[in-house]
Protein backbone atom coordinates (compact mmCIF):
# COMPACT_ATOMS: atom_id res chain seq x y z
CA UNK A 1 0.00 0.00 0.00
CA UNK A 2 0.95 3.44 -0.73
CA UNK A 3 2.06 5.36 2.57
CA UNK A 4 0.13 8.10 2.30
CA UNK A 5 -0.09 10.28 5.61
CA UNK A 6 -3.01 13.05 6.86
CA UNK A 7 -0.29 15.47 6.97
CA UNK A 8 0.33 15.14 2.73
CA UNK A 9 -3.59 15.61 2.53
CA UNK A 10 -3.53 19.11 4.53
CA UNK A 11 -0.88 19.93 2.68
CA UNK A 12 -2.47 19.18 -0.87
CA UNK A 13 -5.79 21.04 0.83
CA UNK A 14 -4.03 24.68 1.79
CA UNK A 15 -2.86 24.46 -1.79
CA UNK A 16 -6.05 24.34 -3.60
CA UNK A 17 -7.47 26.35 -0.98
CA UNK A 18 -5.59 28.79 -0.64
CA UNK A 19 -3.08 28.31 -3.56
CA UNK A 20 0.36 29.06 -1.20
CA UNK A 21 1.80 27.27 1.48
CA UNK A 22 1.43 29.96 3.38
CA UNK A 23 -1.87 28.73 5.23
CA UNK A 24 0.21 25.51 6.39
CA UNK A 25 2.44 28.03 8.39
CA UNK A 26 0.32 30.30 9.19
CA UNK A 27 -1.74 27.28 11.25
CA UNK A 28 1.61 26.79 13.13
CA UNK A 29 2.23 23.26 12.89
CA UNK A 30 4.24 23.15 10.07
CA UNK A 31 6.96 25.72 8.70
CA UNK A 32 6.74 26.71 4.82
CA UNK A 33 9.89 25.63 4.06
CA UNK A 34 9.20 21.79 5.34
CA UNK A 35 6.22 22.00 3.70
CA UNK A 36 7.76 22.34 0.33
CA UNK A 37 10.22 19.60 1.28
CA UNK A 38 7.85 17.24 2.07
CA UNK A 39 5.78 17.73 -1.20
CA UNK A 40 9.17 17.15 -3.28
CA UNK A 41 9.14 14.50 -1.45
CA UNK A 42 5.92 13.17 -1.93
CA UNK A 43 6.37 13.75 -5.80
CA UNK A 44 9.48 11.98 -6.07
CA UNK A 45 7.84 8.57 -4.65
CA UNK A 46 5.08 9.61 -7.28
CA UNK A 47 7.60 10.33 -10.08
CA UNK A 48 5.26 13.40 -11.08
CA UNK A 49 4.44 16.70 -10.29
CA UNK A 50 1.98 17.51 -7.82
CA UNK A 51 2.01 21.07 -7.94
CA UNK A 52 3.05 23.88 -10.44
CA UNK A 53 4.65 26.77 -9.02
CA UNK A 54 4.73 29.81 -10.60
CA UNK A 55 5.48 33.38 -9.37
CA UNK A 56 1.43 34.05 -8.88
CA UNK A 57 1.10 31.20 -6.30
CA UNK A 58 1.25 27.52 -6.37
CA UNK A 59 -1.95 25.55 -7.72
CA UNK A 60 -2.46 21.63 -7.86
CA UNK A 61 -1.74 19.58 -11.02
CA UNK A 62 -4.19 16.84 -12.39
CA UNK A 63 -2.29 14.17 -10.76
CA UNK A 64 -2.49 16.36 -7.52
CA UNK A 65 -6.37 16.48 -7.46
CA UNK A 66 -6.32 13.23 -8.11
CA UNK A 67 -4.15 12.50 -5.08
CA UNK A 68 -6.58 14.90 -2.82
CA UNK A 69 -9.50 12.98 -4.16
CA UNK A 70 -8.61 10.39 -3.07
CA UNK A 71 -6.39 10.48 -0.09
CA UNK A 72 -9.73 12.17 1.11
CA UNK A 73 -11.73 9.71 0.66
CA UNK A 74 -9.35 7.05 2.43
CA UNK A 75 -9.24 9.36 5.51
CA UNK A 76 -13.12 10.21 5.43
CA UNK A 77 -13.67 6.10 5.45
CA UNK A 78 -11.56 5.52 8.19
CA UNK A 79 -12.73 7.92 10.15
CA UNK A 80 -16.11 6.83 9.26
CA UNK A 81 -15.39 3.71 10.39
CA UNK A 82 -13.86 3.89 14.15
CA UNK A 83 -16.81 6.91 14.42
CA UNK A 84 -19.14 4.62 13.89
CA UNK A 85 -17.85 2.03 15.84
CA UNK A 86 -17.83 4.41 18.75
CA UNK A 87 -21.38 4.75 18.27
CA UNK A 88 -22.29 1.45 18.09
CA UNK A 89 -23.60 1.40 14.28
CA UNK A 90 -24.09 -2.17 13.28
CA UNK A 91 -23.67 -3.27 9.50
CA UNK A 92 -27.33 -2.75 8.52
CA UNK A 93 -27.36 0.72 9.39
CA UNK A 94 -24.54 1.74 6.95
CA UNK A 95 -25.74 2.64 3.22
CA UNK A 96 -22.83 2.76 0.44
CA UNK A 97 -22.66 6.19 -1.08
CA UNK A 98 -21.65 6.48 -4.40
CA UNK A 99 -21.08 10.22 -6.08
CA UNK A 100 -22.50 9.93 -9.39
CA UNK A 101 -21.57 13.37 -12.06
CA UNK A 102 -23.88 13.33 -14.30
CA UNK A 103 -24.55 16.31 -16.94
CA UNK A 104 -27.42 19.21 -15.88
CA UNK A 105 -29.92 18.14 -18.56
CA UNK A 106 -30.49 15.06 -16.93
CA UNK A 107 -29.53 15.41 -13.32
CA UNK A 108 -33.42 16.81 -12.83
CA UNK A 109 -35.53 14.11 -11.22
CA UNK A 110 -32.55 11.57 -11.38
CA UNK A 111 -32.02 10.83 -7.71
CA UNK A 112 -35.62 9.82 -6.91
CA UNK A 113 -35.30 7.55 -10.15
CA UNK A 114 -32.28 5.74 -8.72
CA UNK A 115 -34.12 5.42 -5.39
CA UNK A 116 -36.60 3.77 -6.33
CA UNK A 117 -34.83 1.03 -8.54
CA UNK A 118 -31.75 0.96 -6.20
CA UNK A 119 -32.86 0.92 -2.78
CA UNK A 120 -29.84 -0.78 -1.11
CA UNK A 121 -27.62 2.32 -2.69
CA UNK A 122 -27.75 6.60 -2.25
CA UNK A 123 -26.88 8.28 -5.26
CA UNK A 124 -25.03 11.54 -4.60
CA UNK A 125 -26.06 13.06 -7.56
CA UNK A 126 -23.82 16.02 -8.83
CA UNK A 127 -25.31 17.99 -11.60
CA UNK A 128 -22.34 20.18 -13.86
CA UNK A 129 -21.49 20.59 -17.29
CA UNK A 130 -20.33 17.35 -19.68
CA UNK A 131 -17.07 18.57 -19.68
CA UNK A 132 -15.84 19.31 -16.08
CA UNK A 133 -18.33 15.81 -15.48
CA UNK A 134 -15.30 13.92 -17.63
CA UNK A 135 -12.52 15.91 -15.70
CA UNK A 136 -14.22 15.65 -12.18
CA UNK A 137 -14.35 11.42 -13.43
CA UNK A 138 -10.65 11.87 -14.07
CA UNK A 139 -9.17 13.02 -11.05
CA UNK A 140 -11.22 10.55 -8.76
CA UNK A 141 -13.74 12.83 -7.41
CA UNK A 142 -16.84 10.69 -8.70
CA UNK A 143 -17.68 6.78 -8.51
CA UNK A 144 -19.65 7.16 -11.54
CA UNK A 145 -19.87 9.66 -14.71
CA UNK A 146 -23.03 10.02 -17.16
CA UNK A 147 -22.46 12.84 -20.29
CA UNK A 148 -21.92 13.39 -23.82
CA UNK A 149 -19.26 12.31 -26.02
CA UNK A 150 -18.81 14.28 -28.84
CA UNK A 151 -16.03 14.18 -31.98
CA UNK A 152 -14.47 16.94 -30.86
CA UNK A 153 -15.02 16.15 -27.33
CA UNK A 154 -13.81 12.70 -25.79
CA UNK A 155 -14.59 11.28 -22.17
CA UNK A 156 -12.43 10.02 -19.66
CA UNK A 157 -9.26 8.32 -20.62
CA UNK A 158 -8.76 6.53 -17.70
CA UNK A 159 -8.03 2.93 -18.33
CA UNK A 160 -9.15 1.26 -15.72
CA UNK A 161 -12.91 1.81 -15.46
CA UNK A 162 -15.78 0.47 -16.93
CA UNK A 163 -17.80 2.41 -19.61
CA UNK A 164 -21.20 1.71 -21.55
CA UNK A 165 -22.56 3.18 -24.26
CA UNK A 166 -26.10 4.45 -23.46
CA UNK A 167 -27.29 5.79 -26.64
CA UNK A 168 -25.98 6.91 -29.86
CA UNK A 169 -28.08 10.16 -31.01
CA UNK A 170 -27.46 11.86 -34.09
CA UNK A 171 -28.11 15.52 -34.04
CA UNK A 172 -30.60 16.83 -36.34
CA UNK A 173 -31.95 20.33 -37.53
CA UNK A 174 -34.96 21.30 -36.00
CA UNK A 175 -36.78 23.89 -38.74
CA UNK A 176 -40.20 25.74 -38.50
CA UNK A 177 -43.38 23.85 -39.28
CA UNK A 178 -44.57 26.23 -42.46
CA UNK A 179 -40.44 26.19 -43.44
CA UNK A 180 -40.30 25.08 -47.11
CA UNK A 181 -37.48 23.04 -45.98
CA UNK A 182 -39.79 21.09 -43.61
CA UNK A 183 -41.86 18.91 -46.58
CA UNK A 184 -38.11 17.15 -47.28
CA UNK A 185 -37.45 13.43 -45.40
CA UNK A 186 -33.38 13.69 -45.38
CA UNK A 187 -32.04 17.47 -45.64
CA UNK A 188 -28.40 18.00 -46.79
CA UNK A 189 -25.78 20.42 -44.82
CA UNK A 190 -24.61 22.04 -48.24
CA UNK A 191 -28.67 23.18 -49.07
CA UNK A 192 -28.52 25.25 -45.60
CA UNK A 193 -26.38 27.75 -46.68
CA UNK A 194 -28.74 30.39 -47.56
CA UNK A 195 -30.78 29.66 -44.09
CA UNK A 196 -30.21 32.12 -40.79
CA UNK A 197 -29.38 30.05 -37.79
CA UNK A 198 -30.24 30.07 -34.53
CA UNK A 199 -26.44 28.97 -32.66
CA UNK A 200 -25.71 27.11 -29.96
CA UNK A 201 -22.60 28.08 -27.82
CA UNK A 202 -21.22 25.90 -24.59
CA UNK A 203 -21.38 22.36 -24.09
CA UNK A 204 -21.29 19.40 -26.11
CA UNK A 205 -24.10 20.20 -28.69
CA UNK A 206 -22.05 23.87 -29.44
CA UNK A 207 -19.56 21.49 -30.38
CA UNK A 208 -21.35 19.61 -33.44
CA UNK A 209 -22.60 22.85 -34.50
CA UNK A 210 -19.68 24.68 -34.67
CA UNK A 211 -18.13 21.94 -36.47
CA UNK A 212 -20.87 22.16 -38.92
CA UNK A 213 -21.25 25.82 -39.36
CA UNK A 214 -17.28 25.58 -40.07
CA UNK A 215 -18.17 23.16 -43.14
CA UNK A 216 -20.26 25.88 -44.48
CA UNK A 217 -18.99 27.88 -47.57
CA UNK A 218 -20.55 31.39 -47.50
CA UNK A 219 -20.95 31.15 -43.54
CA UNK A 220 -24.36 31.62 -42.94
CA UNK A 221 -25.98 34.25 -40.74
CA UNK A 222 -26.49 33.73 -37.25
CA UNK A 223 -29.43 35.49 -35.74
CA UNK A 224 -29.59 34.62 -32.31
CA UNK A 225 -27.02 32.79 -30.03
CA UNK A 226 -27.63 30.93 -26.95
CA UNK A 227 -26.86 28.42 -24.42
CA UNK A 228 -29.33 26.08 -24.24
CA UNK A 229 -31.26 23.79 -26.45
CA UNK A 230 -34.31 25.02 -25.26
CA UNK A 231 -34.00 28.41 -26.06
CA UNK A 232 -33.10 27.55 -29.58
CA UNK A 233 -36.17 25.46 -30.22
CA UNK A 234 -38.60 28.36 -28.97
CA UNK A 235 -36.60 30.55 -31.33
CA UNK A 236 -37.16 28.03 -34.32
CA UNK A 237 -41.00 27.53 -33.15
CA UNK A 238 -41.12 31.51 -33.76
CA UNK A 239 -39.69 31.51 -37.16
CA UNK A 240 -36.16 33.44 -36.23
CA UNK A 241 -34.29 30.39 -38.18
CA UNK A 242 -33.29 26.57 -38.02
CA UNK A 243 -30.98 25.53 -35.22
CA UNK A 244 -28.89 21.67 -34.84
CA UNK A 245 -30.75 19.93 -32.12
CA UNK A 246 -30.81 16.74 -30.47
CA UNK A 247 -34.04 14.84 -30.16
CA UNK A 248 -33.68 14.37 -26.30
CA UNK A 249 -33.67 18.58 -26.14
CA UNK A 250 -37.54 18.35 -26.77
CA UNK A 251 -37.78 16.80 -22.83
CA UNK A 252 -40.10 14.10 -23.50
CA UNK A 253 -43.09 16.30 -25.05
CA UNK A 254 -43.86 17.72 -28.52
CA UNK A 255 -42.80 20.58 -29.47
CA UNK A 256 -45.65 22.75 -31.23
CA UNK A 257 -44.21 24.88 -34.31
CA UNK A 258 -41.32 22.58 -34.53
CA UNK A 259 -40.20 19.82 -37.09
CA UNK A 260 -37.10 17.68 -36.60
CA UNK A 261 -35.38 16.26 -39.85
CA UNK A 262 -32.30 14.23 -39.99
CA UNK A 263 -29.00 15.55 -41.93
CA UNK A 264 -27.57 13.42 -44.57
CA UNK A 265 -23.97 14.29 -43.23
CA UNK A 266 -23.88 12.77 -39.72
CA UNK A 267 -23.20 14.46 -36.33
CA UNK A 268 -23.29 11.58 -33.97
CA UNK A 269 -23.21 12.43 -29.86
CA UNK A 270 -22.97 9.28 -27.55
CA UNK A 271 -24.50 9.41 -24.03
CA UNK A 272 -21.73 7.58 -22.31
CA UNK A 273 -21.43 5.63 -18.78
CA UNK A 274 -18.47 5.59 -17.10
CA UNK A 275 -18.07 3.24 -13.83
CA UNK A 276 -15.06 3.26 -11.38
CA UNK A 277 -15.68 -0.94 -11.07
CA UNK A 278 -13.82 -0.60 -7.22
CA UNK A 279 -16.54 1.43 -6.20
CA UNK A 280 -19.35 -0.16 -7.99
CA UNK A 281 -19.66 -3.69 -8.84
CA UNK A 282 -20.12 -4.70 -12.41
CA UNK A 283 -23.64 -6.42 -11.91
CA UNK A 284 -24.73 -2.90 -10.54
CA UNK A 285 -22.95 -1.10 -13.13
CA UNK A 286 -24.98 -3.49 -16.03
CA UNK A 287 -28.05 -2.67 -13.89
CA UNK A 288 -27.74 1.14 -13.76
CA UNK A 289 -26.95 1.31 -17.37
CA UNK A 290 -30.49 -0.79 -18.34
CA UNK A 291 -32.07 1.65 -16.12
CA UNK A 292 -30.21 4.58 -17.58
CA UNK A 293 -31.48 3.50 -21.12
CA UNK A 294 -34.90 2.91 -20.38
CA UNK A 295 -35.29 6.66 -18.59
CA UNK A 296 -33.49 7.59 -22.16
CA UNK A 297 -36.45 5.86 -24.10
CA UNK A 298 -39.03 7.05 -22.22
CA UNK A 299 -37.62 11.00 -22.33
CA UNK A 300 -37.30 10.60 -25.94
CA UNK A 301 -40.06 8.50 -27.92
CA UNK A 302 -42.50 10.76 -26.41
CA UNK A 303 -42.67 13.19 -29.34
CA UNK A 304 -42.35 10.59 -31.90
CA UNK A 305 -38.32 10.68 -32.90
CA UNK A 306 -36.42 7.04 -32.35
CA UNK A 307 -33.50 6.96 -30.35
CA UNK A 308 -30.78 5.02 -31.21
CA UNK A 309 -30.68 3.28 -28.09
CA UNK A 310 -27.30 0.51 -27.77
CA UNK A 311 -29.40 -3.04 -27.19
CA UNK A 312 -25.70 -4.43 -27.52
CA UNK A 313 -22.84 -2.58 -25.99
CA UNK A 314 -19.98 -2.89 -28.44
CA UNK A 315 -17.62 -2.31 -25.72
CA UNK A 316 -18.65 -5.98 -24.21
CA UNK A 317 -20.43 -7.27 -27.21
CA UNK A 318 -22.82 -9.08 -24.69
CA UNK A 319 -26.67 -8.24 -24.83
CA UNK A 320 -27.61 -5.55 -22.11
CA UNK A 321 -29.48 -6.85 -18.89
CA UNK A 322 -32.79 -6.11 -19.34
CA UNK A 323 -34.13 -6.58 -15.90
CA UNK A 324 -35.57 -3.80 -13.51
CA UNK A 325 -34.70 -5.35 -10.05
CA UNK A 326 -32.40 -3.27 -7.90
CA UNK A 327 -28.32 -4.36 -7.75
CA UNK A 328 -27.93 -8.45 -7.04
CA UNK A 329 -24.41 -8.06 -5.34
CA UNK A 330 -24.32 -4.58 -3.27
CA UNK A 331 -21.74 -2.24 -3.76
CA UNK A 332 -18.45 -1.93 -1.39
CA UNK A 333 -19.03 0.52 1.44
CA UNK A 334 -17.29 3.98 0.20
CA UNK A 335 -18.12 7.22 1.57
CA UNK A 336 -18.93 10.15 -0.53
CA UNK A 337 -15.91 12.56 -0.98
CA UNK A 338 -15.73 14.39 2.46
CA UNK A 339 -13.70 17.79 2.97
CA UNK A 340 -10.92 16.51 5.25
CA UNK A 341 -11.42 18.10 8.98
CA UNK A 342 -9.41 18.46 11.77
CA UNK A 343 -8.14 15.53 13.74
CA UNK A 344 -10.32 14.02 16.92
CA UNK A 345 -10.01 10.70 18.54
CA UNK A 346 -9.12 8.92 15.19
CA UNK A 347 -6.87 11.40 14.33
CA UNK A 348 -3.87 9.38 15.26
CA UNK A 349 -4.87 6.39 12.88
CA UNK A 350 -2.61 6.87 9.51
CA UNK A 351 -3.74 5.21 6.33
CA UNK A 352 -0.23 3.08 7.04
CA UNK A 353 -1.73 1.61 9.98
CA UNK A 354 -3.92 -0.23 7.58
CA UNK A 355 -1.19 -2.37 6.10
CA UNK A 356 0.16 -2.92 9.96
CA UNK A 357 -3.24 -4.98 10.41
CA UNK A 358 -3.43 -6.83 7.19
CA UNK A 359 -0.21 -8.60 8.11
CA UNK A 360 -0.96 -9.59 11.62
CA UNK A 361 -4.17 -10.71 9.99
CA UNK A 362 -2.71 -12.88 7.25
CA UNK A 363 0.49 -14.05 9.22
CA UNK A 364 -1.60 -14.66 12.37
CA UNK A 365 1.60 -14.06 14.75
CA UNK A 366 3.21 -10.76 15.93
CA UNK A 367 6.24 -12.48 15.62
CA UNK A 368 5.85 -13.09 11.80
CA UNK A 369 4.44 -9.93 11.21
CA UNK A 370 7.32 -8.17 13.14
CA UNK A 371 9.55 -9.98 10.57
CA UNK A 372 7.60 -9.24 7.67
CA UNK A 373 6.81 -5.69 8.07
CA UNK A 374 11.22 -5.67 9.40
CA UNK A 375 11.19 -4.19 13.03
CA UNK A 376 11.21 -6.03 16.36
CA UNK A 377 8.33 -7.89 17.88
CA UNK A 378 8.63 -5.47 20.89
CA UNK A 379 8.65 -2.73 18.81
CA UNK A 380 5.51 -3.83 16.87
CA UNK A 381 3.55 -4.75 20.24
CA UNK A 382 4.33 -1.25 21.91
CA UNK A 383 2.90 0.31 18.34
CA UNK A 384 0.18 -1.36 18.53
CA UNK A 385 -0.92 -0.30 22.41
CA UNK A 386 -0.68 3.39 21.19
CA UNK A 387 -2.56 2.72 18.33
CA UNK A 388 -5.67 1.21 20.69
CA UNK A 389 -4.69 4.04 23.23
CA UNK A 390 -5.73 6.18 20.38
CA UNK A 391 -8.27 5.11 19.16
CA UNK A 392 -9.98 4.21 22.33
CA UNK A 393 -10.73 0.60 20.25
CA UNK A 394 -9.06 -2.77 20.51
CA UNK A 395 -7.36 -3.68 17.66
CA UNK A 396 -6.03 -7.51 18.22
CA UNK A 397 -6.47 -10.20 20.06
CA UNK A 398 -3.60 -12.24 21.83
CA UNK A 399 -3.82 -15.63 22.96
CA UNK A 400 -1.82 -18.57 23.18
CA UNK A 401 -3.06 -19.85 19.51
CA UNK A 402 -1.89 -16.62 18.15
CA UNK A 403 -2.53 -12.99 17.65
CA UNK A 404 -6.00 -12.42 15.57
CA UNK A 405 -7.51 -9.46 14.41
CA UNK A 406 -10.75 -7.96 16.63
CA UNK A 407 -14.09 -7.11 14.98
CA UNK A 408 -13.31 -3.50 15.37
CA UNK A 409 -10.08 -4.14 13.22
CA UNK A 410 -11.82 -6.76 11.09
CA UNK A 411 -14.88 -3.80 10.13
CA UNK A 412 -12.18 -0.82 9.67
CA UNK A 413 -10.32 -3.10 7.16
CA UNK A 414 -13.67 -3.54 5.19
CA UNK A 415 -14.66 -0.44 4.55
CA UNK A 416 -11.27 0.97 3.73
CA UNK A 417 -10.58 -1.77 1.27
CA UNK A 418 -12.02 -0.28 -1.80
CA UNK A 419 -10.22 3.27 -0.95
CA UNK A 420 -6.98 1.45 -0.42
CA UNK A 421 -7.46 -0.10 -3.84
CA UNK A 422 -8.08 3.16 -5.39
CA UNK A 423 -4.84 5.01 -3.57
CA UNK A 424 -2.92 2.03 -5.18
CA UNK A 425 -4.15 1.90 -8.47
CA UNK A 426 -3.66 5.53 -8.73
CA UNK A 427 0.22 5.16 -7.37
CA UNK A 428 0.91 3.00 -10.03
CA UNK A 429 -0.65 4.60 -12.78
CA UNK A 430 1.55 8.35 -11.78
CA UNK A 431 4.24 6.12 -11.65
CA UNK A 432 4.11 4.21 -15.12
CA UNK A 433 3.42 7.74 -16.28
CA UNK A 434 6.63 8.48 -16.55
CA UNK A 435 8.97 11.79 -14.83
CA UNK A 436 6.55 14.93 -15.66
CA UNK A 437 8.19 18.31 -16.95
CA UNK A 438 9.32 20.46 -13.84
CA UNK A 439 9.81 17.29 -11.39
CA UNK A 440 12.49 17.84 -8.96
CA UNK A 441 15.21 14.96 -9.79
CA UNK A 442 14.65 12.18 -7.92
CA UNK A 443 17.45 11.44 -5.10
CA UNK A 444 20.16 9.46 -6.47
CA UNK A 445 19.37 10.51 -9.86
CA UNK A 446 21.99 10.24 -12.15
CA UNK A 447 23.31 13.34 -13.57
CA UNK A 448 26.39 15.46 -14.23
CA UNK A 449 29.37 15.37 -11.61
CA UNK A 450 30.65 18.66 -11.10
CA UNK A 451 34.81 18.44 -11.54
CA UNK A 452 37.03 18.48 -8.39
CA UNK A 453 39.66 19.98 -10.26
CA UNK A 454 39.15 23.73 -10.13
CA UNK A 455 39.99 25.42 -13.56
CA UNK A 456 42.69 27.88 -14.13
CA UNK A 457 42.27 31.68 -14.64
CA UNK A 458 44.04 32.77 -17.61
CA UNK A 459 46.66 35.18 -17.00
CA UNK A 460 46.18 38.88 -17.68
Amino acid sequence: MFDLRRSDVVLLQAVVDHGSLHAVERDGWMTQSSASRRLVKLERRLRTALVSRGATGTEPTEAGHALLHVGRRLLASIDFAIATTHHGAGAASRLPVVEFAVGSEWAYGLDGHLAGRFPDVVFDIVPDDSHRIWQRFERYAADAALGWETARRPMARRGDVLIRTIAEEPQQIALPSGHPLAEQGILDLRGLTGADWVAVVGGDSGDDQGWALSRLTPVPSVSFTVRSQGAALDLVRRGYGIALVSPSSLGGSPARGVVLRPLRQKFVRRLRLAVDPLAIPEPLAEDLCASLRRRYVLRTTAHGSVPAVTQQDPDRGTPADPADAGCAVPPPVLLSELHWSSPGRCGGFEPEHLHLLRVIGRTGSLNQAASALLVTQPALTRRIRRLEASCGLPLVHSTARGTSLSATARRLLACTGPAEHRLDALANHLRQSGPAAGMPPAEGAAGPVPSPVRPRKAPR
